[in-house]
């Protein structure tokens, strides 16, 4: 038999197992799963001997900007940055300029993007009080799911009314779509911070300050109205970047009744503390309790999937003061080498990670079988990583535009070295070997 590429010799990857084998591609396509014979030949083989072999990785929260707030990001260097990460697909939000809450400005964003995009790509719809009639239509134009801020945000983005909501819920129900919310509380957010933005800040305090401005029951009532919205609408609902672990017990509580919820949380809510933080983050990042708490609801499935949220600024924008300073961090380059390192520690397993970062996201959005795994039939995408390999994560050295880092100088223990899309290595052994263009609009196949 001959294949376009064969990875030989590796170390295997799933949700459910680790073994030794080859992995072959064909027409874009995984075409052979730990059954390459030594006879079959290939375009190109790749010795992965010593590596480990993953299903893409999908990271299903990002921010590239684009349009409209390309100073900060777009989509050809936010993509290079997924690229350079280990990422194969990625899903991004939609408050930018103008919001994408139509078919047209939908259609702009595929456009945009099938000409700069390195790697796969999806986006979400926002819904607002402008667009409930818009869903289905939206739906049909290629939307992966749909964006609703609860609080405002980047974008200052107003929430729906209440009725509203329930319009755009049972809609949403009857369509089958999965909605994400945004959750914190605006006119919380707002009274607290009133509270504390005029106390005089210190050097280690700013993060202290975000978490007391913009507090756990701020994210708790709205994740709460989430809910209680999905449990009489049957809507199926997802739950943007938890932070605390009243979220968490109030995801788990809802698992438990049987409501169609699921949820995700990003690195910086896992390996920072409000002590720790120095960079302004909306929700903002939690008290060492619930950092603590975040990692043993990732470990027990209460958590389905990480994202990084990745929501780059410029650095004169993130040099500013705390209260002047625009929220976002970058992270889509970072967060797989944070997680490897952290497997490495031993707090989570290779598996695990597997189930958090490819299938977990490929399922709740509705894109698996197609992506998220390695079985024959699935898209030939691949994140082969080096679980040895030690390098210091280096600010300056961050493909996206904005060259922050919550985690410029820290030491990190395992690292991704190639990335293959639909059978193409778009990086290989660290160095960029893709073309912008590359990537493809995935669409819901659920």
């Amino acid at each position: 038999m001959r294949y376009d590429l064969i990875i030989k010799d590796g170390t295997i990857v799933t949700p459910e197992k680790t073994f030794k084998g080859d992995v072959a591609v064909k027409n874009g396509k995984i075409e052979n799963l730990g059954n390459v014979k030594k006879t079959d030949t290939a375009d190109e083989v790749y010795n992965a001997k010593g590596l480990h072999i993953l299903p893409g990785i999908i990271d299903a929260h990002v921010h590239f900007r684009d349009p409209g707030l390309t100073e900060k990001e777009d989509f050809e260097t936010g993509s290079l940055a997924a690229a350079m990460g280990g990422i194969t697909m990625i899903a991004d939000m939609p408050n930018v300029i103008p919001p994408t809450l139509s078919v047209e400005h939908l259609k702009n964003k595929i456009n945009i993007a099938s000409e700069k995009s390195y790697v796969d790509f999806a986006f979400f719809a926002l819904l607002n009080n402008e667009n409930t009639e818009q869903i289905e239509d939206l739906k049909l134009a290629g939307a992966l799911g749909f964006k609703i801020f609860l609080g405002t945000s980047t974008g200052d983005i107003a929430a729906p009314s209440r009725v509203n909501l329930l319009r755009q819920m049972e809609e949403c129900a009857c369509l089958g779509m999965r909605i994400g919310f945004h959750c914190e509380t605006s006119e919380l957010n707002d009274y607290y911070t009133n509270m504390f933005k005029n106390r005089e800040s210190y050097i280690g305090e700013a993060g202290i300050l975000l978490n007391a401005a913009r507090p756990v029951f701020s994210e708790a009532l709205a994740i709460q109205t989430a809910i209680c919205y999905a449990q009489y609408t049957k809507a199926r609902i997802h739950i943007h970047h938890i932070t605390s672990a009243d979220g968490a017990k109030m995801t788990a509580d809802a698992k438990k009744k049987g409501i169609d919820i699921t949820a995700e949380t990003c690195p910086h809510y896992l390996f920072l503390n409000a002590k720790k933080n120095v960079q302004k983050v909306y929700p903002p990042i939690r008290d060492e309790i619930h950092r603590i708490r975040l990692w043993e609801a990732v470990k027990n499935g209460v958590i389905d999937m990480i994202a990084s949220d990745h929501a780059p600024h410029t650095i004169a924008e993130k040099s500013l003061p705390v209260w002047e300073t625009p929220a976002g961090l970058c992270g889509v380059e970072t967060s797989v080498p944070l997680m490897l390192n952290e497997i490495n520690k031993g707090n989570l397993t290779l598996q695990k990670y597997v189930s958090l970062a490819s299938e977990a996201p490929a399922k709740i959005w509705g894109i698996y079988p197609r992506k998220g795994n390695l079985f024959p039939g699935a898209d030939g995408d691949i994140t082969i990583v080096d679980m040895k390999q030690k390098k210091k994560i280096l600010a300056n050295e961050l493909h996206s535009k904005s060259k922050t880092s919550p985690y410029d100088g820290t030491d990190v223990q395992g690292f991704p070295v190639a990335t293959i899309i639909r059978g193409n290595f778009i990086m290989k052994d660290g160095c960029l070997t893709g073309k912008k263009g590359y990537g493809l609009h995935i669409i819901r196949e659920l």
